[in-house]
């Protein structure tokens, strides 16, 4: 009867044990040694028509430091989750350089990221518990990471007639 008590305890603390193991939510990690985030800028354009909001256009520039390709990348900033436009960035050039496939970063690629505004994609579980404004990428091998991004420079309104 004893050994049956034992036997009851020890499962009820492995099930109980595993069970809170599941409930343990992930978080991103650190992007760091994946890429390096260079600036990051935004500019609003307030429209000429009364009662039109303004948008907010935000770009990074980021030197991609790693040998894995990354799968996508978002924006997160104060109450703004976007999806973000890719282009190949040439230091220097005034002009934006092409939208470039993911599957063509290779290793200290430089490039320009610009949040594209409206999208519909879910937060993922592990950015929620992510605080502060970052960039989220993932790659094939990897779970969801993050550039903190402290600090943009706000460049000159646009006012449209």
């Amino acid at each position: 009867m004893n050994m049956r008590y034992f036997a009851l305890i020890i499962a009820s603390v492995f099930i109980l044990s595993s069970a809170t193991a599941q409930e343990k939510q992930k978080t991103a990690k650190s992007g760091k040694s994946y890429a390096t985030l260079v600036s990051a800028t935004m500019q609003r354009t307030i429209p000429g028509m009364k009662g039109a909001q303004p948008s907010v256009r935000y770009d990074f520039i980021l030197k991609w430091k790693s040998k894995q390709v990354p799968e996508t990348f978002f924006w997160r900033g104060d109450n703004v989750w976007m999806n973000c436009l890719v282009k190949a960035y040439k230091p220097g050039k005034k002009e934006p350089g092409e939208e470039i496939g993911l599957d063509k970063v290779k290793r200290n690629t430089c490039l320009q990221l610009t949040g594209i505004p409206g999208g519909k994609f879910p937060i993922p579980e592990e950015i929620q518990n992510t605080k502060g404004q970052a960039i989220f990428f993932k790659t094939a091998t990897s779970g969801w990471r993050y550039l903190p991004v402290t600090s943009i420079t706000k460049k000159k309104d646009i006012i449209a007639p």
